[in-house]
């Protein structure tokens, strides 16, 4: 909640269900005295602890925007789901799906407007998880070959497509799992808190200049974002929380999967 007259808050995206990392950024955020909480999605997709995940995320009262992975899970048929949503679909209980359907729609127009929360937030702010276009789009960042670049400006604005009114000062979105923050040259701060429980993965999606690409952030530190009204003028913080990543990389081992215990160990994917 804004405090003293000044609007501040953070930004978590991608937790994929690591409850461990998760719980270490609540406990960060907690002692820097900051009591309202917007989460981007991709909230419990992995072969982690999703149930245990959304089951402590109901008892928060934060601001939940979904991810495509929420859609995934909760609208795709089965024979279509990657592994990582089939095994989160089967172990949600019927509360913990139901919560999971309440998050906002990342493409309401009323995110885009500032027009969502404003009261908590600030009437301009705009959210979203990808791009303001789509769920799926990488908003800074851009593959290239098996890595991926920071977007030019061009690619930027052609990727928020007009969808974001003048007033809009600060707009945040996840997705990519990258750490970043990026002003236009209008003044609009665009932020990307990184993912909480997922530093490094690797995607086969088709891109113009990309088959396949690696996001690697080359640490298993959990990451998020503070932003501030300081002046009439956005802030924004990235921050970096060390814990315990051990049991969830066991898990993820136990769960037979290499590719996420050698992210989570080391923030970087296994190569051949």
């Amino acid at each position: 909640m804004p405090t003293a007259g000044r609007m501040r808050f953070a930004l978590v995206s991608d937790i994929h269900g690591n409850l461990s990392a998760l719980q270490a950024v609540a406990r960060d955020i907690a002692h820097r005295g900051i009591q309202q909480v917007v989460n981007l999605g991709d909230t419990l997709s992995g072969p982690l602890m999703p149930l245990d995940t959304a089951q402590w995320l109901r008892q928060q009262a934060w601001l939940h925007v979904a991810g495509n992975h929420e859609r995934q899970v909760l609208s795709w048929p089965l024979e279509r789901q990657i592994a990582s949503d089939a095994f989160t679909i089967g172990q949600l209980d019927g509360p913990s799906r139901d919560w999971l359907q309440s998050h906002t729609n990342p493409c309401d127009p009323r995110l885009h407007r500032g027009e969502m929360w404003p009261e908590r937030l600030g009437a301009d702010v705009a959210l979203c998880h990808g791009s303001p276009r789509s769920d799926i789009e990488y908003l800074l960042e851009t593959p290239v070959g098996e890595t991926a670049r920071l977007a030019t400006a061009a690619e930027i604005d052609e990727r928020l497509d007009g969808r974001l009114p003048p007033h809009i000062r600060l707009l945040a979105c996840g997705h990519s799992h990258v750490p970043r923050s990026v002003r236009t040259t209008s003044g609009l701060l665009i932020v990307n808190p990184g993912s909480v429980g997922q530093p490094a993965y690797d995607d086969d999606h088709p891109y113009p200049h990309s088959s396949y690409h690696r996001i690697e952030t080359g640490s298993p530190d959990a990451r998020y974002a503070v932003v501030e009204q300081r002046g009439g003028r956005w802030a924004c913080e990235l921050v970096s929380v060390a814990y315990d990543f051990e049991p969830m990389a066991s898990l993820a081992d136990q769960r037979g999967r290499p590719d996420w215990s050698h992210a989570l160990r080391t923030g970087y994917m296994p190569r051949p």
